[in-house]
Formats: structure tokens, C-alpha cells, sequence
């Protein structure tokens, strides 16, 4: 079956398989049974930059690729289907770098996006708190202002890169003001910023995770990001375009199941056959691939709409929604498929890509989260 819906995804494809071949498989296994606690992998994500997949969607003036929203949602699911852990590195800079590409000050862009295109510079997008995920808007975090800034106190949590960034996009509520503002923080070392890596993390297990406890940290005046009281749609925003990422991540995780399965399928015999033979296995497979032909067609409808500047914030619900849940049931089918030697990471990758699909369903907004978005969109709010 063709995959591309536009002749640019095929040398994207082509391109991450030759990276892929030379920087990611030879340390898969490594990166994912790193022992805790465990480092984020600075190096390949240097790689990463320097491929140029970082910057693949930023604009051109800014030191980014300047490539459509179509062909950046190819590389990611390319990747994630080498490795979902590596797709989801990448996927985390573009998304900690979009609201400064949205909402910063001309000079704030001129300032950081260049290094985060590059990976000189590792961000983080820094939302959820322990007691606001689904509820983002329940911030505790706070801000007061005072001379020349602002000191924040608060506690972060489940942030991707959080353990190892040396940029953060943090929202908090300010003192005195109603809604949410964000502040671009660019300086991470001073002492009141106290980050660590969270442990025993079921899945994409190289792409660490952090809390945050922030204690006094100083922000100057001139690094709030875009206006007060616009932190919370700001937030949003940068969320539906991820939420079309996470999209894409679930399609490169279903397409390589699939693929792992028909090949798996032909070659193991039972009863004096290939299994490929038997109706119930390829029952299995028709369901696998009429799943994934649905999520990818949801998914390229989705960037389509965000490249001609068209709104989009349901068509990436839609997507999240049944991309990452078509990844659990591919992954499911696959090690169905492939019995012990599936569950067994000693004999294949399969049991790695199950635990990796699991947390597209929840981060992002859950799914739950996503059906709410879809029918308010439906019924009416």
C-alpha cells in the first residue's frame, strides 16, 4: 500500500530510514534498558538536531527547515516506527520551541529558537502540575511580580526533558491577575530551580521525564512569553498542533506492528503451514491494516488543514483519539501474532513498542479528555 498522500513524504522517509540505519538502531536496546536513574541521551539528540529534524517545521529566518506541517508529522511517525522512544525526542523540542514561535516577541524568537532548532538548547514545555493535568487550567504554580521580574514558586511534574533542559516555557497563574500567563526561563541553574528525573518509567524510556520544584526562581520582566492573562490559549494552541504529533506517532507505531506481523506471519509455520494461512490470523492483519489506512488518512487530513492555515483543533482531537488507540490495538495484534516470542525482548521489539504506545493515550490530553473536545465540538457547548 501507498503511505504518501504528497511525493515530499517519500524523501522524508527515506531520509530517517539512512539515520535511523546509522544512529538508532545500534543503541536501542541501550537507551532503553539504560539503569535508573536514568540520563537523558544528550548526544543523540545533538544528532538529531544536526539532522535537522528538530528545526524540520520551524521557519527558515528563525534557523529552522521551514518544512510543511505534512512533511514534519512523516518524520515523525518515520521515526517512531524505527523507534518510538527517538520520534517522541523529537516531537518534545518542536513542541517546548512552539510557543515561542507563536507568541514571543520578535526578539525573543531572534533569541532562543535558533539554538532549539539546532539542539544547541534542550526546552521544555512545562504545564502540568500534580494537581493539574487533565484540569490544565488548575495551576498553582504562581508568579508575583517585583523588581525587574518575577519570582515563582510551584511544583511541576511529567515533563518531558524537564530533567535535562536548559529552556523552559513555564505556566503559572500571577498574583493579582485572573487567568494564566508563561515565562520563557533561561536560566536553569540557579538554586531554586530543583529538577530530577522520574523513575521507573514504564515506556520511551529514552525520552526522560522530569519534576520540577520551583523555589524562588527569578524570571526578568522581559521574558514573559506574549501577553498577561494569554498563558492558558497559548497552552492550547501549542497542544492541538502536539496532539497532531502524537497522531503521527501512533500511525509510525501501527504501520511498524503491522509490518512485523505479516513478516512474522509468513515465515512461522504451525500444522504444516505458514500461519499466514490461517483465517484467523489473517483476520487479525485485515483489521490491523484497515485501522491504520483510517488513523493515517486522519492524520495527513489533520496537517493538511494546519498547512493551509485552516482550523483544526477537532481534526487533531480525531486524530490523537484513534491513532493512539489504533497503536494499542496493532501492538496488541502483533504480539498476539507473535505469541513468546513477542513478549520475550530477547526475540523481538515487540514487547518494547507495548509498553511505548501506552502513554499516547495519556499524554496530551487523555483520551477521555479527547472525547470531550470532539463532542463539544459536535453537540455544542
Amino acid at each position: 500500500m501507498n503511505r504518501n498522500i504528497d511525493p515530499r513524504q517519500q524523501a522524508v522517509r527515506d531520509q530517517v530510514k539512512q539515520f535511523a540505519e546509522k544512529e538508532i538502531y545500534p543503541i536501542t536496546r541501550e537507551l532503553d534498558q539504560m539503569p535508573e536513574p536514568r540520563r537523558f541521551p544528550t548526544e543523540l539528540y545533538r544528532k538529531i538536531g544536526a539532522a535537522g529534524f528538530i528545526g524540520y517545521a520551524m521557519p527558515k529566518e528563525l534557523g529552522g527547515s521551514g518544512k510543511s506541517h505534512l512533511e514534519y508529522i512523516t518524520l515523525v511517525e518515520e521515526l517512531c516506527y524505527h523507534d518510538p522512544a527517538v520520534g517522541l525526542l523529537c516531537a518534545v523540542g518542536e513542541l517546548a520551541t512552539h510557543p515561542i514561535i507563536h507568541f514571543a516577541s520578535d526578539q525573543q524568537k531572534k533569541k532562543y529558537v535558533p539554538d532549539c532548532a539546532r539542539a544547541a538548547r534542550i526546552p521544555a514545555f512545562v504545564l502540568t502540575e500534580p494537581n493539574a493535568g487533565s484540569d490544565a487550567a488548575n495551576q498553582q504554580t504562581e508568579a508575583v511580580e517585583g523588581d525587574g521580574g518575577f519570582i515563582l514558586n510551584g511544583e511541576k511534574i511529567f515533563i518531558m526533558h524537564g530533567d535535562a533542559a536548559d529552556l523552559a516555557v513555564v505556566f503559572c497563574k500571577v498574583k493579582d491577575k485572573p487567568k494564566l500567563s508563561a515565562f520563557i526561563i533561561d536560566d536553569l541553574k540557579q538554586p531554586g530551580w530543583q529538577a530530577r528525573t522520574l523513575r521507573q518509567k514504564m515506556g520511551m524510556r529514552a525520552a526522560t521525564t522530569g519534576g520540577i520544584h520551583l523555589k524562588n526562581v527569578f524570571v526578568p520582566k522581559e521574558n514573559l512569553l506574549g501577553e498577561f492573562g494569554k498563558g492558558f490559549r497559548y497552552a492550547m494552541t501549542t497542544l492541538d498542533s502536539a496532539r497532531v504529533g502524537v497522531a503521527a506517532q501512533g500511525v509510525g507505531i501501527a504501520q511498524r506492528m503491522l509490518d512485523e506481523a505479516v513478516a512474522y506471519a509468513k515465515k512461522r509455520e504451525a500444522f504444516g503451514a505458514p500461519i499466514a494461512k490461517l483465517q484467523a490470523i489473517q483476520w487479525m492483519i485485515a483489521d490491523m491494516a484497515t485501522r491504520l489506512a483510517a488513523a493515517r488518512h486522519l492524520t495527513y487530513h489533520a496537517a493538511k488543514l494546519q498547512d493551509a492555515g485552516e482550523s483544526f483543533g477537532l481534526e487533531a482531537s480525531m486524530a490523537k483519539l484513534y491513532c493512539s488507540e489504533t497503536a494499542r490495538f496493532c501492538v496488541d495484534r502483533a504480539m498476539q501474532i507473535h505469541g513468546g516470542y513477542g513478549y520475550i525482548g530477547e526475540f523481538s521489539h515487540i514487547e518494547k513498542f507495548y509498553r511505548d504506545q501506552r502513554v499516547l493515550e495519556i499524554y496530551e490530553g487523555t483520551s477521555e479528555v479527547q472525547r470531550l473536545v470532539i463532542a463539544g465540538n459536535v453537540i455544542g457547548r
